[in-house]
């Protein structure tokens, strides 16, 4: 939500802000919140005090139009008090003699990461804004292990040891050295319950969740949801067709193959019932690791942006031409429906590592990742009212649609949603029966609710490690891959790994992991490699 660089001496007179064309200034310093029309921002001004204060906009509620106010000592402490009442997203930066201090929402949205060099803080939406006023060669170790071994707790850490994030609920004080991130306290989550007789779960969803996708404020003509077929983004679609038939537009990124062919098939029947124009991409034809692609080429990138960023910008883009500002995902429902493990257990479920293990450790890890692999959930933030695991995805997220100008709304994150899924009990929750019923009670034939197929990008990520990644790896583990020699990953066990790939196409995960942070980092430090 919010760009800063506050300088060290202007802490001294936190009271002077003045208003600019993009936010605020005073000094050297300045706070340039997301220009954006589902977002607003203030300042407020007292002797000695400033608060600024960006969140996002509730329908309904048109307070403010980006505004600068000189407020009474009463009225500045009322402000700050009732500020983290606010229902949606917000972040607010509080500064006074010889400190700031930033805090931000439950909903945790467009993270802002940090970093300290020369004793000025600088923050921004997006991380890539902060590698050149750092060392992009400290990593944080543990981040490293967390990615490579899908363990991607929700923390205040990032790849790069001097940027920390902001998380949910979170308070970053900065007096002039470091920023020192504080974490709340952990936040209250439901058990399932049992159901009375008479108790309907799917009304109970479908009214929840209509009262959260219009809870922000937003133009539906100019307004797109992501309809890639999957149970979450079309349960998501059909409240914003309920609630603005024919207005709301569409898109998805296709799927190759026979999951493909489902796809578009299942999509046209749901989209005939009350959606604006449809936005699509071929998957296919934006692979990453291609020889012509950004992350050949070496363009700096966060890995994780994930392995379809190429396509997902390619559909970005063309929201963006048609005029679109905001994106309505699904993001969130496999872990809104997700089950406990005593669930999974009872029902004879199992799970099990995409990795390949020796001994309890994953293969690839180098005597480093070894060393580091049982501390790996060490500094992990605490459980907020929304789940780590969506949490964990707005840092990648957020800043890859607001390059575009296009404001991400996620409404599985909303905390009441979460409340309703975790009360449910699991034969509720499994298979995502919720969300499957409620589509087969809107009238839409088991093609759409129950598809044969399982429609997943696993085909598109080993298609991509086929034609270009499985080559690439081996080329830089030959050339001198910079975590094997930090010691992240093993080169000899990474190379049996390739080899058995491209003769099976099994294990993906064995040889991709290692790949995309490898490239990454190359990419963040300047190493390039066509």
């Amino acid at each position: 939500m919010l760009k800063l660089h506050i300088h060290p001496e202007d802490l001294h007179h936190p009271d002077r802000w003045r208003p600019t064309p993009t936010g605020w200034a005073t000094g050297r310093s300045t706070l340039t919140p997301y220009s954006h029309p589902c977002l607003e921002s203030r300042m407020s001004m007292t002797e000695g005090r400033t608060l600024m204060v960006i969140r996002e906009r509730v329908r309904g509620r048109l307070d403010w139009n980006t505004s600068t106010d000189y407020v009474t000592a009463d009225e500045y402490t009322q402000r700050a008090e009732t500020v983290h009442d606010w229902p949606l997203g917000f972040l607010t930066i509080e500064l006074t003699a010889g400190k700031a201090r930033i805090q931000a929402s439950k909903w945790g949205c467009a993270p802002v990461h940090l970093a300290t060099a020369d004793g000025t803080l600088r923050g921004s939406w997006d991380m890539l804004d902060l590698v050149d006023h750092v060392d992009p060669g400290r990593l944080d170790p543990l981040s490293v292990v967390r990615f490579l071994t899908y363990a991607n707790y929700y923390s205040s850490a990032t790849l790069l040891a001097d940027v920390v994030t902001l998380t949910e609920r979170a308070t970053a004080t900065y007096t002039g050295a470091d920023v020192q991130i504080t974490y709340p306290e952990p936040g209250m989550h439901a058990l399932p319950r049992e159901l009375r007789p008479d108790a309907d779960p799917v009304a109970a969803f479908e009214q929840v969740l209509a009262g959260v996708v219009d809870r922000w404020e937003v133009d539906p003509d100019h307004t797109v949801a992501d309809v890639s077929g999957g149970m979450d983004s079309t349960n998501v679609a059909l409240s914003l067709a309920q609630l603005y038939p024919g207005r709301v537009g569409t898109g998805a990124m296709l799927l190759p193959g026979a999951m493909g062919k489902q796809q578009r098939r299942r999509r046209s029947e749901f989209l005939a019932h009350g959606f604006g124009p449809d936005h699509t991409v071929e998957m296919a034809e934006h692979l990453p690791f291609a020889p012509d692609g950004p992350r050949r080429r070496g363009v700096p990138f966060d890995p994780d942006e994930g392995p379809y960023a190429e396509a997902r910008d390619v559909l970005l883009q063309d929201y963006a031409s048609a005029g679109k500002r905001v994106l309505f995902t699904g993001l969130g429902g496999d872990e809104a429906m997700k089950l406990r493990r005593a669930e999974r257990e009872a029902l004879g479920l199992t799970s099990h590592s995409p990795l390949r293990h020796v001994r309890g450790v994953p293969a690839f890890l180098g005597p480093r990742g070894r060393e580091l692999l049982p501390h790996r959930f060490e500094g992990a933030a605490p459980l907020g009212p929304t789940l780590w695991s969506i949490l964990a995805c707005f840092s990648a997220i957020y800043p890859q649609h607001m390059r575009h100008g296009i404001w991400p709304i996620t409404p599985f994150a909303a905390p009441e949603v979460v409340r309703l899924a975790e009360s449910l009990p699991a034969e509720w929750r499994s298979d995502k029966r919720l969300l499957r019923d409620r589509l087969a009670r809107a009238g839409f034939s088991r093609d759409v609710s129950h598809p044969e197929l399982k429609e997943t990008f696993q085909e598109v990520l080993d298609l991509s490690m086929r034609r270009h990644g499985s080559r690439l790896l081996r080329d830089l583990l030959d050339e001198g891959a910079l975590l094997v020699e930090e010691g992240y990953l093993d080169g000899e066990e990474l190379h049996r790994s390739a080899a058995e790939f491209e003769a099976t196409g099994g294990r993906t995960f064995d040889v991709y992991r290692p790949l995309i942070l490898e490239v990454g980092v190359r990419s963040l430090r300047g190493r390039t490699r066509v």
